[in-house]
């Protein structure tokens, strides 16, 4: 009889199992466009990063330091989403641990983070919709 060894199992941050959860289930069609579906690390600390893939003549926009990553600041006891793609860097908060649960924003904490992920697209596809228009038109000017 064969035995199967359970895989290891790591430990990954609930704030950070919200964006990969919905990464996962809501954007999965944007993750495989982005080609983001074989670059995942999960950190000790239950962080985690996503690097996009390398540049190549499909997207030479992409640098190898293209990646989503969240993080946690100790100093300031915060949680970040970060997104580093071409000219792009972005840092979305995803939860301050000085501020009370009861503060102002009515929307639950998976509510936000979903908000900040698809922010997060939107300015991604922002960017790479303007920079294949420059592409375009600077190809279009060679011709």
């Amino acid at each position: 009889s064969t035995t199967v060894e359970p895989e290891k199992v790591e430990y990954v941050h609930p704030l950070s199992q919200i964006v990969l959860e919905h990464l996962q289930c809501k954007r999965s069609d944007w993750i495989q466009r982005q080609g983001l579906e074989c670059g995942l690390d999960i950190h000790r600390d239950g962080t985690f990063e996503l690097k996009f893939p390398t540049p190549s003549s499909k997207d030479p926009s992409n640098t190898k330091n293209d990646r989503i990553w969240t993080s946690y600041e100790a100093d300031e006891k915060k949680h970040y989403l970060t997104v580093q793609k071409g000219s792009i860097v972005g840092r979305f908060m995803l939860q301050d641990n000085m501020m009370p649960a009861w503060h102002s924003d009515k929307r639950s904490i998976p509510e936000r983070i979903c908000d900040a992920v698809d922010q997060m697209i939107e300015k991604i596809d922002t960017l790479d919709s303007s920079s294949s228009q420059q592409q375009q038109s600077s190809s279009t000017k060679q011709s």
